[in-house]
C-alpha cells in the first residue's frame, strides 16, 4: 500500500554542519537544511549555489570537436560562404537558433537559418530539406538542437559537397552521422563536465568559443529560456546560465516584448516567468504555425517590430489555449469523467485534433486521472499520436510490446510518440488498455504527493521564506521547498478564477492564519468545506501587492485527516474476515499525515471499559446492522467495535450482516489487540 505523500529527503541533519552553514554563510537554519538536502554543504559549493557567477562557466573547448566547427565556421566566413543554421520548432530549438544567428551575423557570416515545419516535415534533420537547403549554395550546415541521430540526412550532405556540422544535446545513437565535427556533451566520449547542457546551451558555448569568449548578454538570456523550457537539470553550469540568464531578458527586444503583451510588467522575472509565461508562447508557433516567426521575433532589434511578432506569437498561444479547452471539452462530452476514472489507460481518437497540441492535452489528462494517455489526431491517412504517462509506468517499455501495431514510435519512459495505421487503432486501444491494468499494482495509479519538510506554519515567516529564494532559480533538479503541515483547519474556501478554476482558502495552526491558493484546485472547494483535521502540502511564497508583502501558501495538495475513515476501512476488513495488516495501515496513515491516528481518540483502559459497556447494550440482544455502524461518524465509536471485534467481545453475523454480543466472551487484554498496541506506540 502506496502513502499519498512521502518526504523526498531519507536523510538526518547534523546541528554542527547546520551551525556551520548559518554562520559562515549568513543563512537560517531553513536554508541550511534545504542546502543538506540537496548536497550542497561544502564551503565553494555553497558559495558558487548562492552566488552563481558567469566566471564557473566552463570552457568551450572543452566540448568534443569544438576546435574542429570553431576553425570551419571561421574559415567559411572568410571566404564568405554561405552557411545555414538548421534549427527545431520548440523553445529550445528557436533560442539555440537565435543565439548562433546573431554571432554569426556578428562575425560577418553569411547566414540564413532553417526550422522544419512540426506538422509537415516533424523533428530532426530531413532529406528533402537537406536538399533545398544546398540548391540555395550552401556551403556549410550546422544544426543546433538536431541531427546527432541524422544518419542518412548527413550522408546525403556529404553526396551534395555541403559539410555539416551537428550541435546537438540528445543522446547519440550507436553510429554517429558522418560529419565534419559533432559538438555534444552527450556523447559517450565526451569528457565535458555538465553533460545535460540544453540545445540552446550548446549553441551557447559554440557563440562563445567563435567569438573569443565574449559573452553577449542577450545569448546567456535565450540560453537561460531554453534551459528552464526544456526541463534540463538546474545544477552546475545550468543553474549558472539561467541565474545570470534571468537578469538579462529585458536585453532582447523580443523576450521584453513578449512580456509586455503577456501582460507581464512590472513583476521580478523567474524561472516560473519563463516556463509558465515566455516558454508557451515561444512553443505556440511552431505548435500552431511556423516556429520561424518565433526566431524572427528573437532576432529583431527594433521594439516596434519585436512587437508586432509578440502580438502574433500572443493570438497563436490563444488559439493553442482555445484548441486545447475544445479537445478536453470533447472527450468530456464523450467520456464523462467518471467512465475515464475506471481506466487503466487512456488511448482516444479525435477527427481533427491538432498535433500540435494533443500533446499537452495529454499531460494534462495524465496529471487529472492518474494514468497513461494517448492521444491520437490525423495525418496523411495515419493516426498520429503523442502519449504520456506517470511515474510508475514506463511508457517506452510498454510500448514496446505493441511495436507490431506502429509504423513509428519512440520516446521514453514518460513520453513518446506513435504513427500508426487507422485500422490498428480500435484493436491496440483495447488491448493496450488491458495489457497496462493486468500488468501494474492497483497503487501505481494512485499520486503521491512529494514534500521535503515537515513545518510549523508560524515558522514560514516572512523572513524566513524570503531567505529560501537564494535557492531560486528553481526547475528541474532544483524543486521549490514543498512543505508539509500538518493537523490544520480550512476556512473560507471558495472558487476563484475565470470559471471558478481555482481556489482560495485560510490555513490555520495552533492559532496561526495564513492564505493558501490552490491553481487547479477549483472542484476541491465543496469537499474542503467539510469539518474536520487537514494535512496542507505547499509551496511558502510571498504576495508582493501595492507595497505590502505577505506570505502565502501555494497548495500542492491538501489531504483528509479523517480518522472516522480510516477505522471504517479495519472495520470493513474485520467484518469481512479479511486479513487487517493494522501495522501496515497505522504505518501508512502515519507517513502520510504526519500523526497517529489514534492520537485524537480515547483509548484510556478506564474510557474504553465505559464505551464496551455502552457499546454492547448499543447492540443489544438482537444485534445492530453493519450498515449502521458504518455509517457512524463518532470516531470513538469506531475505534471501539474494531477493537472488541478483534478481541473477540463481538461477532459479526454473515447470514443477518449484524454485529452481535459474543455468547461467551474470553478474558482477554487490551495488549492482546494488534490495533491497541499501535495505538499506544503512536501517541
Amino acid at each position: 500500500m502506496k502513502a499519498s505523500c512521502a518526504c523526498s529527503y531519507g536523510g538526518s541533519y547534523s546541528d554542527e554542519l547546520l551551525d556551520r552553514l548559518c554562520t559562515a554563510h549568513g543563512v537560517p537554519r531553513i536554508v541550511a537544511r534545504a542546502l543538506v538536502r540537496r548536497g550542497v554543504t561544502e564551503a565553494e559549493a555553497v558559495r558558487a549555489y548562492l552566488h552563481p557567477d558567469e566566471a564557473a562557466l566552463l570552457d568551450p573547448f572543452d566540448l568534443p570537436d569544438m576546435q574542429k566547427a570553431v576553425e570551419r565556421i571561421r574559415k567559411a566566413i572568410r571566404r564568405g560562404e554561405r552557411i545555414c543554421v538548421y534549427g527545431d520548432y520548440d523553445a529550445d530549438g528557436v533560442c539555440a537558433t537565435t543565439i548562433l544567428v546573431q554571432c554569426l551575423r556578428n562575425l560577418g557570416a553569411h547566414v540564413f537559418y532553417y526550422i522544419p515545419s512540426r506538422h509537415d516535415e516533424g523533428y530532426g534533420l530531413h532529406e528533402e530539406s537537406v536538399e533545398q537547403i544546398a540548391k540555395k549554395g550552401t556551403a556549410l550546415l550546422i544544426t543546433v538542437d538536431n541531427g546527432i541521430a541524422a544518419v542518412s540526412a548527413a550522408a546525403l550532405c556529404a553526396s551534395l559537397h555541403m559539410e555539416l556540422i551537428v550541435t546537438d544535446h540528445h543522446l547519440p545513437p550507436d553510429c554517429l552521422p558522418e560529419a565534419l565535427a559533432i559538438v555534444a556533451a552527450s556523447r559517450k566520449d565526451s569528457a565535458y563536465e555538465n553533460g545535460v547542457l540544453c540545445g540552446a546551451g550548446v549553441a551557447l558555448k559554440l557563440a562563445l568559443a567563435l567569438s573569443g569568449a565574449s559573452l553577449q548578454k542577450e545569448w546567456l538570456a535565450l540560453a537561460a529560456v531554453a534551459t528552464v523550457a526544456d526541463v534540463v537539470p538546474l545544477s552546475g553550469e545550468n543553474r549558472t546560465i539561467v541565474a545570470r540568464g534571468i537578469k538579462e531578458i529585458s536585453q532582447s527586444a523580443g523576450l521584453s516584448a513578449l512580456l509586455d503583451v503577456a501582460g507581464y510588467t512590472s513583476k521580478p522575472i523567474t524561472s516560473e516567468t519563463i516556463a509558465f509565461t515566455l516558454a508557451p508562447r515561444l512553443n505556440a508557433a511552431g505548435r500552431m504555425g511556423d516556429a520561424a516567426r518565433a526566431v524572427a521575433l528573437l532576432l529583431e532589434e527594433d521594439a516596434t517590430r519585436a512587437r508586432q511578432y509578440a502580438e502574433a506569437l500572443e493570438g497563436e498561444n490563444r488559439a493553442r489555449r482555445l484548441e486545447e479547452d475544445r479537445i478536453f471539452q470533447e472527450i468530456e462530452n464523450r467520456y464523462p469523467p467518471e467512465t475515464l476514472r475506471t481506466r487503466r489507460a487512456i488511448v482516444l481518437h479525435g477527427v481533427d485534433w491538432h498535433l500540435g497540441v494533443i500533446g499537452i492535452a495529454a499531460a494534462r489528462l495524465t496529471e487529472q486521472y492518474h494514468c497513461p494517455v494517448l492521444l491520437f489526431g490525423e495525418r496523411g491517412g495515419k493516426y498520429i499520436g503523442s502519449c504520456r504517462s506517470v511515474p510508475d509506468i514506463h511508457l517506452y517499455d510498454c510500448l514496446q510490446a505493441f511495436s507490431g501495431f506502429f509504423e513509428q514510435f519512440g520516446g521514453h519512459a514518460r513520453a513518446a510518440g506513435i504513427t500508426m495505421q487507422p485500422e490498428r487503432f480500435d484493436e491496440f486501444a483495447e488491448a493496450f488498455e488491458r495489457y497496462i491494468r493486468e500488468s501494474y499494482p492497483d497503487d501505481a495509479f494512485e499520486p503521491v504527493y512529494w514534500f521535503e519538510e515537515d513545518a510549523e506554519l508560524a515558522s514560514l515567516n516572512r523572513e524566513n521564506v524570503q531567505a529560501l529564494e537564494c535557492l531560486a532559480p528553481f526547475g528541474e533538479g532544483n524543486p521549490e521547498p514543498v512543505f508539509r503541515i500538518t493537523q490544520t483547519n480550512l476556512c473560507d474556501v471558495r472558487r476563484i478564477g475565470q470559471h471558478g478554476t481555482h481556489l482560495s482558502a485560510s490555513v490555520i495552526q495552533n492559532g496561526f492564519r495564513m492564505r493558501a491558493v490552490g491553481f487547479g484546485f477549483g472542484a476541491e472547494a465543496e469537499p474542503l468545506c467539510a469539518p474536520g483535521k487537514w494535512t496542507v502540502l505547499g509551496v511558502p511564497r510571498i504576495n508582493r501587492f501595492q507595497g505590502n508583502e505577505k506570505v502565502e501558501i501555494q497548495l500542492s495538495a491538501v489531504l483528509s485527516c479523517n480518522v472516522s475513515k480510516l477505522l471504517r476501512a479495519f472495520l470493513e476488513n474485520v467484518l469481512y474476515n479479511t486479513f487487517v495488516d493494522y501495522d501496515k495501515l497505522c504505518d501508512l496513515f502515519f507517513v502520510s499525515h504526519g500523526f497517529s491516528p489514534f492520537s485524537v481518540l480515547e483509548i484510556d483502559e478506564a474510557a474504553l471499559r465505559k464505551r464496551f459497556v455502552r457499546l454492547r447494550a448499543a447492540i443489544g440482544p438482537e444485534g445492530l446492522d453493519v450498515h449502521l455502524i458504518q455509517a457512524g461518524s463518532d470516531p470513538n465509536d469506531l475505534w471501539g467495535y474494531c477493537l472488541f471485534l478483534e478481541l473477540g467481545f463481538f461477532v459479526f453475523d454473515a447470514r443477518t450482516r449484524k454485529i452481535l454480543r459474543a455468547a461467551y466472551p474470553q478474558q482477554r487484554s487490551l495488549k492482546e489487540s494488534r490495533l491497541y498496541r499501535m495505538a499506544t506506540e503512536r501517541i
